[in-house]
C-alpha cells in the first residue's frame, strides 16, 4: 500500500486555525469614544496644553504658543481656543477642530493614536467591543 500525504490540507487547516485566532484577537479591540475624549480634553485643556506646549501663555480664552513643528520664533500665530479646542497656525494655515487633532498634528501621528494618548493621560476608560 502506498501512503499519500497531501500538504495542502494540513496547510489549510493550520492557516484556518491561525486566521480564526487572529480574528478572535481582533474581536476585542478597544473602541475609541472620540466624543468623550474630545470633551474631557476640552475640560482639561489648560493642563494638556501646558504639557504639550510648556512655554505658551493664556490671553482671555486662547492659549498662544510657539509651533514646535516649524521654526517658530515669535508668539502670536499659533493659537488654541481653550473653550472649543479649535486651533490654528495663521502663519501656515494649519488648523484643526479639537485637541485630538492638535495632538495628532504635534506628534505627526493619527487621530486614533492621539485620542488613545489623551485618554491615557486623563485616565479615561476604554470601551470594549466584541465584534
Amino acid at each position: 500500500m502506498m501512503s499519500v500525504h497531501i500538504k495542502t490540507n494540513s496547510f489549510n487547516a493550520r492557516f484556518k486555525s491561525k486566521s480564526r485566532a487572529a480574528l478572535k484577537a481582533k474581536a476585542y479591540t478597544p473602541l475609541i469614544d472620540y466624543k468623550e475624549i474630545k470633551e474631557q480634553a476640552r475640560v482639561h485643556s489648560y493642563s494638556l496644553l501646558k504639557l504639550w506646549l510648556p512655554n505658551g501663555i493664556v490671553r482671555q480664552h486662547e492659549y498662544i504658543a510657539l509651533n514646535p513643528t516649524r521654526h517658530d520664533q515669535h508668539l502670536g500665530s499659533f493659537r488654541i481656543n481653550m473653550h472649543s479646542g479649535q486651533w490654528a497656525d495663521f502663519a501656515t494655515s494649519d488648523r484643526g477642530g479639537d485637541l485630538i487633532a492638535l495632538l495628532a498634528y504635534l506628534d505627526q501621528s493619527t487621530q486614533s493614536k492621539a485620542a488613545r494618548k489623551i485618554s491615557a493621560l486623563l485616565g479615561l476608560k476604554e470601551h470594549r467591543h466584541v465584534g
